[in-house]
Order: structure tokens, then sequence, then C-alpha cells
């Protein structure tokens, strides 16, 4: 994220309710705590609210210095009003939606030249993923030709 001076890697995403709206937060780090309460590293300047986007694209403060830093990161403890889910299940959800427009071209690097031009009957694991500011989330894959032993690995947008 070019907003950000050093790039923090988000482990999942919070999802919520504030009195009546829905919002999503990403999640830096989790714990459990000895009484077994769980704990979420947010940044409670990243919430989107959900009746926010369609109108409103999400803004943010053009000062990386102030979105660098560590200290606006909050420990927020679970609650029955919040939902966790990693970035894994996430993606792969993203990639079951994939599966029926895919044109099949994977990438060197994300929005950069292709590395293959149809990797339909390939099979895809998914070893990472990011989220470019203009282009979108896309995914890293390890390919796996049917017919060859050799693997590749390739950038899919999502």
């Amino acid at each position: 994220d070019a907003q950000h001076a050093q790039p923090r890697r988000a482990v999942g995403q919070l999802s919520g309710t504030d009195g009546d709206r829905e919002f999503r937060n990403a999640v830096y780090q989790f714990r459990h705590a000895d009484d077994d309460t769980i704990y979420y590293q947010v940044d409670p300047r990243e919430r989107v609210y959900l009746d926010d986007v369609p109108n409103n694209p999400v803004t943010r403060d053009s000062s990386s210095a102030a979105l660098s830093s560590t200290d606006n990161l909050e420990w927020v403890e679970h609650n029955d009003s919040l939902s966790y889910k990693p970035y894994a299940f996430l993606v792969m959800n993203a990639m079951t939606k994939l599966v029926a427009n895919w044109d099949g071209v994977v990438y060197r690097t994300p929005s950069g030249e292709r590395l293959r031009d149809t990797a339909l009957n390939a099979t895809l694991q998914v070893m990472d993923a990011c989220v470019c500011n203009r282009f979108g989330l896309w995914v890293k894959v390890n390919l796996c030709a049917d017919k060859q032993e050799s693997r590749e690995l390739g950038w899919v947008p999502l």
C-alpha cells in the first residue's frame, strides 16, 4: 500500500457492526490471552463502512507519515458482534468466483507481462496474495500443467 511508509502484512479481515452500520477492517495480528480471549490488532482509521462503499470511494489521509506509525494500531477484544476470517479463506472464496470468468492468463508480476496466455488446463495452488492500489487483488500461484513436471510461479488477478 503506497499510503504506508512501511508496508504491513494483514493476516485477515474483521467484520462487525457499529450500531446499525456494518464494517470491515484489516487485521495485522491476533493473539489469545491466558483466559482464551481473542484480541485483534487493527488500525481504526482503515475501517470501511459498507454503506459508504457504493456511493463514496474510500479516501485516506495523504500523509504517509501519519499512516505508517504503529502507534495507531489498537488491540480490539473479540465479542459477538465481530467475525474474523483469515485472508487465505477470503482469497480462496475469490478464486472460486474467478473460475467461471477466468481467461487463463498468468502474469509474471501483478499487472506485468504475461507468463502464459493460457493455463486453463493447469493446476493452480495459491501461494500468496497482494493488493495493488491501481489494479486490485492479485494472487501468487504455483502453476503445474497436467503434462509437465516443472512448476512455475505467476500472478492471477481476482
